[in-house]
């Protein structure tokens, strides 16, 4: 089971979206914020397939190679 994930406050969000002088509802930053920690979680999840599968090749190469030896 996964851990909540804590994230960034609406206050913190919203001052930093709103830095270059942007204008945002509270709704918008809940909003992106939420997209935002979606588009995390996918690249997080593409990053540990891809490690699975380089260990994978890792493994294969080196019984490839011992029975080639």
């Amino acid at each position: 089971m996964e851990k909540p994930v804590e994230k960034i406050s609406l206050s913190k969000c919203k001052s930093v979206l709103e830095s270059d002088g942007s204008k945002y509802t509270d709704e918008e930053v809940l909003q992106i914020r939420d997209y935002l920690y979606m588009l995390a979680e996918i690249e997080h999840e593409v990053y540990l397939r891809k490690r699975i599968r380089e260990k994978e090749f890792a493994k294969e190469q080196q019984e490839e190679y011992k029975q080639a030896a």
